[in-house]
């Protein structure tokens, strides 16, 4: 299965990509985001640019579409 991604190379260019979805452990769940916000180290290049290219964003909110077998809460 296959999901779409923001993947950032520098602040002036930011690509829509197709990636695999992550297969989950026994205690990882699987979210599917539903938004995604970017903060400002998010958009800081001399902080991100050594790193790209990267997907970016981690204040998100979603539905848990799966969970690992260890997963109790």
């Amino acid at each position: 299965m296959k999901m779409k991604v923001a993947v950032y190379h520098n602040n002036h260019d930011v690509r829509i990509e197709e990636r695999e979805v992550p297969a989950i452990g026994p205690d990882e769940l699987l979210l599917r985001i539903e938004s995604s916000g970017l903060c400002g180290s998010d958009v800081m290049e001399w902080y991100r640019a050594a790193k790209a290219p990267l997907v970016l964003g981690h204040e998100l909110t979603g539905v848990v579409e799966q969970t690992g077998d260890r997963v109790t809460k």
